[in-house]
């Protein structure tokens, strides 16, 4: 196996470890249960592109590709949830907003699996295996992963705004730690495979700038004033 492999395989421990860890200092809280969720999926996702870059038949890299472009897709609906109730809920979900967040599941679920929306055609060359891409399916995922960010950081940055003291200085650390994995992780993962296509280009980068994250949510989350 590559270091660039090994090295993924560490940083998704290292984020699966972090999942856990908020999930049990307190498993029933909303502000827990939704980050402790979006960051298991970014682990997921981490251990999904070094298992993928490493398969050595197509059936399972197509596999590890629907792991890591499913977890991908759905680490933002947690931090969606997550910005709604952190540190304060501002805002209630109502029945509709509820059936269209399914709805999206749903659809960026068939997206990700289906083979030709998404992935085309694999290219084995284990521990650095590729795929080509379909526009449209990138397009959409792009769309979907982009959409739950943007209403995830108008909420984050309106509640900064909004507020002064530990509150406010909770929020800052929240937006850059999740600012920094969502920029590089969202730009190689996510944008440069739609301008590529034929190949998925360096995405492995990507996880890699969770460290720097879980690094600032260790430090400031949970923080007392």
């Amino acid at each position: 196996m590559s270091l660039i492999n090994l090295g993924l395989i560490f940083v998704a421990g290292l984020d699966l470890g972090l999942a856990i860890l908020i999930y049990l200092l307190n498993p029933k809280n909303k502000i827990n249960i939704n980050l402790a969720l979006s960051i298991f999926f970014l682990a997921t996702w981490t251990l999904g592109v070094a298992m993928f870059r490493e398969a050595k038949t197509e059936s399972a890299a197509f596999i590890w590709t629907w792991v890591q472009n499913g977890s991908g897709s759905f680490v933002v609906v947690p931090f969606f949830l997550f910005s709604l109730y952190f540190p304060y809920q501002n805002r209630i979900l109502e029945k509709w907003h509820k059936v269209l967040i399914v709805l999206s599941i749903l659809i960026i679920s068939i997206v990700v699996v289906v083979p030709g929306i998404w992935t085309k055609e694999i290219y084995l060359s284990p521990s650095k295996n590729d795929y080509s891409l379909n526009f449209l399916g990138v397009f959409y995922f792009n769309l979907h992963f982009f959409g739950y960010l943007i209403l995830a950081f108008y909420n984050l940055v309106t509640k900064y705004i909004q507020n002064e003291g530990f509150i406010k200085k909770q929020l800052f650390h929240m937006i850059i730690a999740a600012g920094i994995i969502s920029l590089f992780g969202g730009m190689l993962a996510a944008i440069i495979p739609l301008i590529l296509l034929r190949s998925i280009g360096p995405y492995w980068i990507g996880p890699y700038f969770a460290v720097p994250t879980v690094i600032i949510l260790l430090r400031f989350i949970y923080k007392k004033d």
